[in-house]
C-alpha cells in the first residue's frame, strides 16, 4: 500500500515536469527497504510514457573519484545521443562569468563536432575539470537543458548518498533551475550507518519543493500480497496467516530478508507440517543459507563498521551491551546504539543479541578464522576485566583456543568448577584440558592435571585409571597440593589400586597440618570405612578419627551416615543424617547432589526401602536435567540395588545395565562389581540362571574382596551356586562373605545376611542342626530396626522349625517383609507358608496363600518362583490314600501317567482343577479368559479318556507343591 501510493505521488511529479515544470521527488529508507525497486518501476513508467530516461547508480567504491557518477549520466546521453554535445576541443575551456564558454564551449553540434574523436565524458571528466566542477557544473546544466528542449527527460540516481562531491555539485546546479524544463529528478538515498552525509547531499535532499517520500518497512499485509504473488512457487500448506505472520517477524518487513525467506521456503522439497489455527510460534519458520546470505548482504550494504558491530553482537551474544560492544568493536556508543536499532528493525535482534542462531553462526562464519580467534580473546579480555562470570568468559577462550596469559588458566579452572557442580562435565573437561595448555607455570599445570584427573573419572569413569596415576609421582614427591593429592588417591582406591593409594595418603603426613586437609583426610577415612574396609588398616600414619560436625559437608555426612549404618544397622542419626543431605539434595544444593547416591545407599542398608524408593524418584528428575554420566551411574547403581530389595527385579537388572555401561571398562572397579552383583542376584532370582553365569564368567582381581561391593559379589554368586545345585561351592562363598564381614566389623544383615544364606546351603546339604545353629546366631542380635532383615531371619527360621510351628513364623516374617516394601522375599514367604498348610492339610489355607504368593512373585518378574507355584501330580510314592486304587481305569491311567499327554497350557488348567478351583478362580490365576479354560478342560478330558470334573479330581487328588 505504501509503495504504491509513493509511485502515485511520483507520478504526479512526472506529470507537472512534462508540462514543462519540472520536479524532483527524493526517495529515503533503510538498507534494503526496496528504494531502487521502486526507483526502477518508476524508470518503467516514464519510459512507457514516452520519457527520456538517464540513470545513475552511486558507488561507495567510487566516492573518491571526482565526476564519477555523472560519468554514467553522460555515457548515457552519449549512447542515446551521439555527438549530441561533444565540445569543440579536447578540453572544457574556462568559463565565463555568465556561464558561457570562452572559446564556443559546449555549442550546438555541428558537422565538424558531431564526430569529434573525444566523448563528452571524456572531456567532462578530464583532470583540467576536476579543477572548476563548478564550470562543469554549467556545462551540464546547458547539456540537459538542450535535450530537454524537445523531449521530457528523467534523471534517476539510485543511492545518491555514494555519489562523488563533484557529481553531488553538478546535480545541486541542475535542482536549482529544473523549475523551467521538462526534466525530473528522482533519486534514492539511504541512511548510511557509518558516517553523516555531507553538506552538499542534505541541502540537495532538503531544497525548495523536493518532494520527499520516506519507504518503511513492508507490512503485514504487503507479505501477505508478495506471498499470494508467488503462491505457486510455495509448498500447498505455505501460504496462510501463520506463514506470512512468520516471515514478517523474521525479516522486520524487509523486503530483501522477507523475499529471502519466501525463496528458501520455496525451495523446500518436503512441506512442512500444517500450521495450527492459532499461528506458529516465532521463529518456527526454519531458516538455511539462503536467508543466511541475504542477511550477509544486508550488513554490508550498510558498510563495513556495521559488519565490524554485527560481528561483536554475534560473538557476544547475550553478553552484549551497548558499551560492551562500543569497547570490542571500536566504534563509538552513539554509532552503536543507532545500528542496534536498525538492526532490531530488521528483525535481527532479540533486545541486543542475535535472533535466530543460523544468523549468528553466518556471520561468525563470514570472518576469516585468525580474524575471529583475535575478537574472541579480546571479548575474554573484556569481560575478564568487567567481572564477568568465568563461564562467560570460558565460552569465548574454548572457541578461540589457547591464551597464555596470567589470568586465563584461573578463570578456566573457575569454570570448570562451576559446570561440574551443575552437572554439565562435557563442559568442565574442555574447560579442564584447555586450562593444561595455557597454564604458565609448573605448580598450576600439576594442579589442573589433578582436576582434569576428577572431571575425566565424572565423564568416562571406567577409563580414568592412568590420569589418577599419571598424579602418583608428583604426590608422594610433594610436588602435587595435598588436597589434589588425595582426590588422586581416592580415584586410585576406586580402581582398586589399593598400593598406589595408600602410599600417596601415607605421604600427605609430610608438612605442616591445617583443618582442610584434616577434614578432607577424615572423609578419605569414612569412604575407606564403607567403600574398602579391607584397606583400612593399611595406612602407616592413623587417620584422623570418624566424625562428622554438623558444619562438615555434604559428601562427609552422607559418609559418615553410610559408616555408621554398616556398623551399627539403622541407627536413628544415620537415617537422620542420610535424610538431611538428601534434603539438601532437593533444594538444589550442589555439594548434596553430588552425596545423594551415598546417603540414598545408607537408607538402602538401614531397610527404608520406601523412603529411599521416593528420594530415588525425585533424584531420577534431577539426573535427566545432568549431563553428568559417572553421577548419573552411581544413582542407577543404588537404584538397582535398591529395586532388588524391593522385589522390581526387572527394573534392577535395567538400572544396573545403564550402571555398568559407564563402570565396565578394561578392569574392575568397585562400582561396576556392586552393578554386576545385582546382575547376579536379579537373574538367578527372575530364573535366568545363563544370563548370571555370563556375568560371573570373567576372574575377579584379589583386590574386589577388599571392597563392599567385594561382598555383594560373593553374596550374589553364593545365591546363583545354590539355584544351579551346586549347595558346596554355595556354602564356600556364604562362610567368605561372613568371614569378611566379622573382620571388618560391619557383620549387619542389611548388606549380606551371609548366615541366611549358609543356613541355605546346609539345609540342601542335609545338615539342618549347623543350620538351625546360624538362624538363630542370627536372631539373637540386637534388633536394630532392620525390619527386612529380621523377616528374612524369621523366614530361615520357618525352614529349621517343624511344620506345626512353620505357619506362625511365617506370618510374622510376611508382616515385616511386607511392611518393608521386600515383595520378593514377601512371596517367598508366602509360597513357604502355601507349602506348610498342604502338608498340614489345610488345603482352604493352601489355595488362597498359594495364589496371593504366585500373584506378588509374578509382580516380581521372578518366573523361578511362579513355576514352583504351579501345582504339579505327585509321583505314586509320594500318595497312599487308599481311595486312589478304587478309582475307575481311566483315572487310575491319568494317576500313571500323569498329564504327561497334555500340553504345557493343558497341564496348568489340569492341574488346577484337580485342586477344586472354579473356572473363574482357574482364569483369574492363569489370567487367561473363562472361556479358555473351558475350551483347554475338553481337550484334556478327551486326551484322558474321561468325562467330567469329577473324575479329573478322583485320578490326580494328590497335588504336590514342590518345584517341577
Amino acid at each position: 500500500m505504501e509503495r504504491a501510493a509513493i509511485l502515485g505521488q511520483i507520478d504526479d511529479v512526472l506529470t507537472q515536469s512534462a508540462r514543462g515544470s519540472g520536479g524532483i521527488a527524493a526517495i529515503s529508507g533503510s538498507t534494503a527497504m526496496g528504494k531502487t525497486t521502486v526507483l526502477n518501476a518508476v524508470a518503467e513508467r516514464a519510459a512507457e510514457a514516452g520519457s527520456t530516461v538517464l540513470g545513475i547508480v552511486g558507488s561507495p567504491y567510487e566516492r573518491d573519484v571526482p565526476f564519477s557518477a555523472l560519468a554514467q549520466l553522460l555515457h548515457a546521453i552519449d549512447a542515446r545521443f551521439p555527438g549530441a554535445g561533444a565540445p569543440a576541443h579536447g578540453a572544457p575551456p574556462a568559463a565565463r562569468q555568465d556561464g558561457s564558454s570562452a572559446a564556443g564551449g559546449f555549442e550546438e553540434p555541428d558537422d565538424a563536432t558531431a564526430h569529434a574523436p573525444e566523448t563528452m565524458a571524456a572531456a567532462l571528466v578530464s583532470p583540467e575539470a576536476a579543477d572548476d566542477p563548478l564550470a562543469v557544473a554549467r556545462q551540464t546544466y546547458r547539456l540537459i537543458a538542450r535535450l530537454a528542449a524537445g523531449r521530457h527527460l528523467l534523471i534517476t540516481v539510485d543511492d545518491i548518498q555514494h555519489a562523488d562531491t563533484a557529481t553531488l555539485t553538478c546535480l545541486g546546479y541542475l535542482a536549482q533551475r529544473l523549475s523551467r524544463h521538462s526534466v525530473t529528478l528522482v533519486y534514492t538515498c539511504g541512511a548510511s550507518l557509518d558516517e553523516r552525509p555531507p553538506r552538499l547531499l542534505r541541502d540537495l535532499l532538503y531544497l525548495t519543493g523536493v518532494r520527499r517520500l520516506h519507504l518503511g518497512p513492508l507490512t503485514r499485509e504487503d507479505i501477505a500480497r508478495l506471498v499470494d504473488q508467488q503462491a505457486s512457487f510455495l509448498p500447498a500448506d505455505a501460504p496462510g496467516d501463520p506463514f506470512v505472520t512468520e516471515i514478517h517477524t523474521l525479516s522486520g518487513g524487509n523486503p530483501l530478508l522477507a523475499q529471502a525467506l519466501i525463496d528458501e521456503h520455496a525451495s523446500r522439497l518436503a512441506p512442512r507440517p500444517p500450521a495450527s489455527g492459532t499461528g506458529c510460534p516465532e521463529g518456527e519458520l526454519p531458516t538455511g543459507h539462503v536467508f543466511h546470505q541475504a542477511v550477509l548482504a544486508y550488513l554490508h550494504r550498510l558498510g563495513p563498521r556495521a559488519v565490524r558491530l554485527a560481528r561483536c553482537i554475534a560473538l557476544l551474544d547475550e553478553a552484549a551491551t551497548p558499551l560492551l560492544l562500543s569497547r570490542l568493536s571500536g566504534i563509538d556508543a552513539e554509532l552503536v546504539e543507532r545500528c542496534l536499532r536498525t538492526y532490531g528493525g530488521a528483525g535481527l535482534l532479540d533486545g541486543a543479541a542475535v535472533r535466530l542462531p543460523g544468523v549468528r553462526q553466518a556471520i561468525l562464519g563470514d570472518m576469516p578464522h585468525e580474524e575471529l580467534t583475535a575478537l574472541r580473546h579480546r571479548a575474554a579480555r573484556l569481560l575478564h576485566d568487567g567481572g564477568a562470570p568465568p563461564r562467560a568468559v570460558a565460552a569465548h577462550l574454548l572457541n578461540a583456543g589457547p591464551l597464555r596469559e596470567d589470568w586465563v588458566a584461573s578463570v578456566l579452572r573457575d569454570s570448570a568448577r562451576q559446570a561440574l557442580a551443575d552437572g554439565d562435565v562435557p563442559l568442565g573437561v574442555r574447560c579442564l584440558e584447555l586450562a593444561r595448555e595455557c597454564c604458565t607455570d609448573e605448580a598450576q599445570r600439576l594442579a589442573v592435571k589433578a582436576e582434569y584427573a576428577a572431571a575425566q573419572w565424572q565423564l568416562r569413569p571406567a577409563d580414568s585409571a592412568p590420569h589418577f596415576l599419571a598424579l602418583k609421582q608428583p604426590a608422594v614427591t610433594g610436588a602435587l597440593p595435598r588436597a589434589e593429592a588425595l582426590r588422586a588417591a581416592e580415584g586410585m582406591l576406586f580402581h582398586l589400586r589399593f598400593d598406589d593409594a595408600v602410599d600417596v595418603i601415607d605421604h600427605l603426613g609430610d608438612g605442616p597440618a591445617d583443618e582442610t586437609l584434616a577434614s578432607a583426610l577424615r572423609g578419605t577415612r569414612l569412604l575407606m570405612a564403607s567403600e574398602f574396609p579391607g584397606v583400612l588398616h593399611r595406612p602407616v600414619r592413623p587417620l584422623p578419627p570418624v566424625t562428622a560436625a554438623a558444619t562438615s559437608t555434604s559428601e562427609l555426612r552422607a559418609r559418615h551416615a553410610l559408616a555408621l549404618v554398616l556398623e551399627r544397622g539403622a541407627d536413628a542419626y544415620a537415617v537422620a543424617l542420610a535424610e538431611q543431605v538428601l534434603k539438601g539434595s532437593a533444594t538444589g544444593s550442589r555439594g548434596s547432589l553430588r552425596a545423594a547416591p551415598t546417603a540414598l545407599l545408607a537408607l538402602c542398608y538401614a531397610d527404608r526401602l520406601e523412603t529411599a524408593a521416593e528420594w530415588y524418584a525425585s533424584l531420577g528428575t534431577e539426573a535427566a536435567d545432568r549431563d553428568a554420566p559417572a553421577w548419573r551411574a552411581q544413582l542407577a547403581c543404588v537404584g538397582a540395588l535398591l529395586a532388588l530389595r524391593r522385589g522390581r527385579l526387572a527394573d534392577a537388572v535395567r538400572r544396573a545395565e545403564r550402571a555398568r555401561e559407564q563402570f565396565a571398562g578394561p578392569a574392575w572397579n568397585a562400582q561396576g562389581a556392586l552393578a554386576l552383583a545385582v546382575l547376579v542376584e536379579a537373574h538367578t532370582a527372575m530364573g535366568d540362571h545363563r544370563a548370571a553365569a555370563g556375568y560371573l564368567a570373567p576372574e575377579p582381581p584379589p583386590g574386589l574382596f577388599l571392597t563392599r561391593a567385594g561382598l555383594h559379589y560373593l553374596y550374589a554368586r553364593g545365591h546363583h551356586h545354590l539355584a544351579t545345585g551346586n549347595a558346596y561351592l554355595a556354602l564356600s562363598d556364604f562362610v567368605g562373605c561372613g568371614a569378611l564381614m566379622r573382620r571388618w566389623n560391619i557383620d549387619t544383615p542389611a548388606l549380606a545376611p551371609w548366615r541366611l544364606g549358609e543356613a541355605e546351603a546346609l539345609l540342601r546339604l542335609g545338615d539342618r542342626d549347623r543350620a538351625a545353629r546360624l538362624v538363630e546366631q542370627q536372631l539373637a542380635t540386637p534388633d536394630t530396626g532392620l525390619t527386612r532383615a529380621r523377616g528374612m531371619a524369621l523366614h530361615g527360621l520357618a525352614r529349621v522349625t517343624s511344620t506345626a510351628k512353620q505357619p506362625a513364623i511365617l506370618r510374622d516374617a510376611f508382616r515385616l517383609l511386607e511392611s518393608s516394601g521386600a515383595q520378593y522375599e514377601a512371596a517367598a514367604v508366602l509360597a513357604d507358608l502355601s507349602r506348610a498348610y498342604q502338608r498340614l492339610g489345610e488345603k482352604t489355607k493352601a489355595r488362597p496363600t498359594a495364589r496371593r504368593a504366585w500373584r506378588l512373585a509374578k509382580s516380581c518378574q521372578a518366573e523361578a518362583m511362579c513355576q514352583s507355584l504351579l501345582p504339579s501330580p505327585a509321583s505314586p510314592a509320594q500318595s497312599a490314600d487308599p481311595r486312589r486304587h478304587a478309582a475307575p481305569r481311566a483315572a487310575r491311567r491319568t494317576a500313571h501317567d500323569g498329564f504327561g499327554g497334555l500340553s504345557a497350557s493343558e497341564r496348568r488348567v489340569a492341574m488346577l482343577a484337580s485342586q477344586g478351583y472354579a473356572n473363574r478362580e482357574i482364569a483369574d490365576r492363569l489370567f487367561i479368559t473363562v472361556s479358555t479354560v473351558e475350551q483347554h478342560l475338553t481337550r484334556v478330558y478327551r486326551k484322558m479318556g474321561i468325562r467330567n470334573r469329577e473324575q479329573l479330581l478322583e485320578g490326580a487328588q494328590a497335588v504336590s507343591y514342590e518345584p517341577v
